[in-house]
């Protein structure tokens, strides 16, 4: 009886402190503020694996140039994804490591304030961290 005790405690210890295998993603910081030079800037990203970074401004403009001969528009924006930088240190069925995303800021000639969002997507969860540009 009593190894049957001692058997039931370890067994609901092993199982109560079991891992759970959760998809997550997170910033060390709700926003980061780069200055009007613009240059590059790593975002560390806390997550299960990198899986779709998106760029959007909260100007829809700011993610276009406009051709003043012809007012055609063509898809530029002033935040690049350069790359993402992995470190799979992988301790658990679905991963958990910190990843860093390399972004190129482009130089602020507008005159106002710029602002967009980086998201980040690790499987179904996804989290967005803010990007201010001075001018």
């Amino acid at each position: 009886m009593k190894k049957f005790l001692v058997l039931a405690v370890a067994a609901a210890a092993m199982f109560g402190c079991q891992i759970k295998d959760i998809p997550s993603v997170s910033f060390n910081q709700d926003s980061y503020t780069v200055s009007s030079q613009g240059g590059e800037l790593i975002i560390p990203v806390n997550s299960t694996g990198v899986d779709d970074v998106q760029i959007t401004y909260q100007s829809g403009m700011d993610a276009w140039e406009v051709d003043p001969e012809t007012g055609d528009r063509t898809p530029s924006g002033w935040i690049k994804v350069v790359k993402v930088i992995e470190d799979y240190e992988q301790t658990r069925e679905l991963a958990q490591w910190t990843s860093g995303i390399c972004l190129q800021i482009e130089p602020n000639e507008s005159g106002v304030e710029r602002i967009g969002y980086v998201t980040v997507r690790s499987f179904m969860a996804e989290s967005k961290v803010t990007i201010k540009q001075g001018f």
